[in-house]
């Protein structure tokens, strides 16, 4: 999401861009809902809590944020409704969906299809649940009992549909959904099907997940049409003079640019690789946890904290200055034309959701477009 942002941002401020992608990252995994305000909401108390957070130390104030909020939204839905994936909702209120293990989830901005599952709209009326009957890994009767606690009138429905055996939930997705002969406000269905009855809705996924494929190829041809130019690769070298990276390397591809965007994510996309210790791969950037380097200040007592808890991982990362420029180990910014932005970035829980790489990603492609 960090790198689609930044394309789009450079290409929309008058730049030619290639973006360089050995895979899909950790956004082709989401469920369904994308949570944008974790965290943002808190204001001044976001800086005294978490003050290495990459918003802090963007330094904006409480206005320009929420402006700047406004506009990444705004592109994201445009850009994602152009390709034929209509998002809804708003980072300034909350919504609440269910998932196909009946948990209850925080969503910002959901797919159309996933909208009408709101479950504050839907309290007291009645839903019918759907269940597949060759599908065994998702229970309707589950999804039904979470719903009726959270004060949704919930009925399972199971359903026959024509399907391998041992089909699982992956088998659905692109299938007709299948005529549900009950008497409801609303059907929840599993995610993946197509053609949804008028008053039907898709529940939030697991992994695999439809949701994020869809996501995926989407911005993929959202890019496409922004003429972005793909490459296929994993960057294995960079040739820099002084403090300007000049080119980076694939295997088979040289490519020089006049500034650069790294979000590579973080231990799930490779951005950061953890071996005895935790490193940048590309740029040999400096990593940092709570504003302190991990290759020597104090990698064991590190080690020690996330033997306890794995809150230390989700906040290890990049740290940079006001424009997203990294910082070396020494914390000064490392190369003049590379900007970073999404979850390599250090210092917030990217648990969290999509606030930080759809709000860095724009900035960073933003800046380097207009230098």
């Amino acid at each position: 999401m960090a790198g689609f942002m930044a394309a789009l941002a450079a290409v929309e401020h008058g730049a030619r861009v290639s973006l360089i992608s050995r895979a899909p990252g950790a956004t082709a995994l989401y469920a369904g809902g994308m949570e944008i305000a974790a965290g943002a909401r808190e204001g001044r108390g976001l800086a005294a809590a978490q003050p290495f957070h990459p918003l802090v130390r963007l330094g904006l104030n409480e206005f320009e944020l929420v402006s700047l909020l406004d506009e990444v939204c705004a592109r994201l839905r445009a850009a994602l409704d152009r390709v034929g994936l209509p998002v809804v909702g708003s980072w300034r209120q909350t919504g609440w969906f269910a998932d196909v293990h009946g948990g209850v989830r925080p969503a910002h901005l959901v797919p159309e299809t996933v909208f009408p599952g709101e479950l504050t709209a839907l309290q007291g009326k009645r839903v019918a649940v759907v269940g597949v009957s060759a599908v065994s890994e998702y229970d309707a009767v589950e999804v039904a009992s979470a719903l009726d606690e959270v004060g949704v009138r919930a009925l399972p429905v199971t359903v026959g549909m024509d399907l391998p055996a041992g089909a699982s939930l992956t088998d659905l997705f692109g299938r007709p959904a299948p005529i549900v002969n009950a008497t409801a406000d609303a059907v929840a269905f599993p995610p993946g099907l197509e053609g949804l009855p008028p008053n039907g809705f898709e529940l939030l996924a697991a992994v695999p997940s439809p949701h994020g494929w869809r996501l995926q190829r989407a911005l993929e041809a959202a890019l496409e049409a922004s003429r972005v130019g793909f490459v296929h690769g994993e960057v294995g070298g960079v040739r820099a003079s002084g403090r300007r990276v000049e080119a980076v390397f694939t295997s088979s591809h040289e490519l020089r640019a006049d500034r650069f965007v790294l979000a590579t994510g973080r231990f799930l996309g490779g951005g950061l690789v953890k071996e005895r210790g935790v490193r940048e791969p590309i740029f040999d950037l400096g990593v940092f946890y709570e504003g302190r380097r991990v290759d020597r200040e104090w990698p064991l007592w590190l080690q020690h904290l996330e033997r306890q808890s794995p809150v230390p991982a989700f906040r290890t990362g990049l740290l940079t200055d006001e424009r997203l420029r990294p910082l070396d180990w020494d914390g000064v910014v490392a190369y003049e034309n590379l900007h970073a932005a999404g979850s390599v970035l250090g210092g917030y829980d990217y648990a969290r959701g999509f606030g930080v790489p759809v709000v860095t990603g724009w900035l960073a492609g933003r800046w380097a477009a207009i230098g």
